[in-house]
């Protein structure tokens, strides 16, 4: 039987967490083979701008007039570099589950797997306008990842300006994953994914909400806390409920158009989805060379 989040997150160790959510995961399913030029024939894969046309299987293409090269099995392993948002609304809860809480056992377990396949790990944070990278890769990053995420507090709001991040400008080629509920005043979160695209990155962009948040069907009066200018209002939810799931549809919808883009993959996550069957979804779609 698979343990609930909310039985996950009442662990308070992240390390087991991420052990136990790995095991829950279907066998066999990883990040992807590492894969390059070496001599054993492992796979297909399309052709891409940028590979060498030597490589092209013209045997294959004249069978299916389709570009593909064969690829093999090296010892090349992935650059993985893990985003966390720590604005004051992943402060958010619902069921007794908060939002950073599920963030933090999600990123575990994709660090945990990562770590098992020998990928190089680093891992940075986002808070009140300031990137900071908090773990640098090393043999020992896992480790110190996991120490970060139990230590980590979120407060505060991000800038609405627009900022410069030369830190998320790298060439290299790796595996972005930002983990964030996304909620925005303008376009602050639209604008970073913007900085960080380039042809050798992929960028997989988790947004955390809760089943409220998308829904909202609240009665009576409420009081609506800001968790980022610890601001309160009190409002009929019968009178807002429409205006909310007009004004959330078409932000959602807003947002998801904007992150259409090669090499971005964007999943949106509610705190009542099993933390494992994220997982799974997104390994079983990636194809990450």
């Amino acid at each position: 039987m698979h343990a609930s989040n909310l039985e996950i997150v009442r662990l308070n160790n992240l390390k087991l967490a991420a052990k136990i959510i790995s095991e829950q995961l279907k066998h066999g399913v990883h990040f992807g083979k590492r894969v390059g030029v070496g001599s054993e024939f492992e796979q297909y894969r399309y052709y891409e701008p940028g590979d060498d046309p030597k490589r092209i299987d013209w045997k294959y293409f004249s069978r299916s007039g389709k570009h593909m090269i064969k690829e093999s099995q090296t010892e090349s392993h992935l650059n993985i570099r893990i985003l966390l948002d720590l604005s004051g609304s992943m402060n958010y809860a619902e069921n007794g589950i908060k939002r950073l809480d599920y963030a933090n056992s999600l990123i575990a377990s994709l660090a945990y797997l990562g770590n098992q396949q020998g990928d190089s790990l680093s891992f940075f944070t986002f808070q009140e306008g300031k990137v900071t990278q908090k773990v640098a890769p090393s043999p020992k990053a896992f480790q110190r990842i996991i120490y970060h995420l139990e230590e980590e507090k979120a407060a505060g709001s991000w800038p609405i300006r627009q900022q410069d991040f030369p830190e998320l400008k790298s060439k290299q080629k790796e595996l972005i994953i930002f983990v964030s509920d996304f909620l925005q005043k303008e376009s602050e979160w639209i604008d970073i994914v913007e900085q960080m695209r380039h042809p050798k990155k992929e960028i997989v962009l988790f947004q955390i909400l809760g089943d409220q948040e998308l829904n909202f069907n609240q009665k009576g009066n409420l009081k609506f806390y800001d968790l980022e200018s610890d601001q309160v209002v009190t409002l009929d939810g019968d009178s807002v409920r429409r205006n909310y799931q007009v004004a959330i549809s078409a932000y959602l919808e807003k947002l998801e158009k904007s992150f259409q883009h090669p090499q971005v993959h964007y999943y949106q996550v509610k705190l009542s989805d099993s933390i494992s069957e994220v997982i799974s979804r997104f390994l079983d779609e990636r194809s990450f060379s």
